[in-house]
């Protein structure tokens, strides 16, 4: 199998991110984390490749702008309103 090198500008916050998933992985360098997470991204299902993010974000925004949320007190009470 061949390797090739591939040199790609990030902004800190995006290094940041990968060093911290280096860290929590116990990953032994950068390159180890970034090829792990490429490889993730490549086999994502398409349904998440496709999927608008920012629509639904702005759609929940808006509905909670709206008032059309409700609290729960207890995980119980959040699956009993689930169930109706």
């Amino acid at each position: 199998m061949n390797n090739y090198r591939l040199t790609i500008d990030l902004s800190g916050d995006m290094l940041e991110e990968i060093k911290r998933y280096k860290d929590i992985t116990h990953k032994q360098n950068i390159k180890e984390a970034v090829n792990e997470l490429i490889k993730y991204a490549l086999n994502l299902p398409l349904y998440f490749r496709q999927f608008d993010w920012k629509k639904s974000e702005e759609d929940a925004d808006n509905e909670i702008a709206l008032g059309n949320v409700k609290s729960f007190d207890t995980v119980d009470d959040l699956i009993s309103d689930l169930e109706k």
